[in-house]
């Protein structure tokens, strides 16, 4: 039932957990979670259409989940549940953590991961685990932890066990450095590139 990378996200989520699913899209994660951890779930998103889908696959699937149209967290009770933001682009998630917030993260964001993990430590977080997992590209799912543990923004340290995702991750930055035609930010990225090639 679920894709890749939603099971990869499944797993960072222990049994028994309250989660809030920000941008549930359909709510398959939120039904899994539910069905297969006995989680306590409430699947948001901002389109009133996608939760209508969401809700035919609840009433489908025969569980308990409950949705709520929200624009991030904003009008939303948060307790200590552990919140799920995925499928959105890093800004936007950045956009929907309010600065007071201490609960469990679990963000796969599209793009900009090393923005996210420098801007998740200004704001009081540290990463607690990583994954990446290919589901037609590849994605990288991160667990958020409040409290400060200064980590590597662009090469994580969760990641290098992973010979596939560094390959993927070299041929990236050496796109981006034949492509570019500043001088100082060749270097940074010449750097970048000297570090994945140690773990290679």
């Amino acid at each position: 039932m679920l894709s890749k990378r939603l099971q990869a996200i499944s797993e960072f989520i222990p049994s028994k957990s309250k989660v809030i699913d920000v941008g549930a899209d359909h709510a398959l994660l939120d039904i899994y979670l539910t069905k297969e951890k006995d989680c306590e779930c409430l699947a948001t998103d901002i389109s009133e259409k996608c939760l209508e889908k969401a809700k035919m696959n609840i009433q489908k699937y025969g569980v308990n989940v409950a949705v709520k149209v929200a624009d991030g967290l904003k009008g939303i009770d948060v307790n200590d549940e552990i919140i799920v933001i995925s499928g959105m682009g890093t800004k936007t998630i950045l956009n929907i953590i309010p600065d007071n917030l201490n609960n469990d993260l679990i963000i796969s964001s599209h793009h900009d991961l090393s923005l996210l993990r420098k801007e998740m430590h200004r704001k009081g977080y540290y990463i607690y685990n990583e994954k990446a997992v290919f589901d037609k590209r590849y994605y990288v799912i991160m667990h958020f932890k409040e409290g400060h543990k200064k980590t590597n923004y662009y090469v994580s340290p969760f990641l290098t066990s992973n010979k596939e995702y560094m390959n993927y991750l070299l041929q990236k930055y050496e796109k981006v450095f034949y492509n570019t035609k500043n001088k100082l930010e060749k270097i940074k990225v010449y750097l970048l590139i000297r570090k994945v090639k140690k773990f290679l």
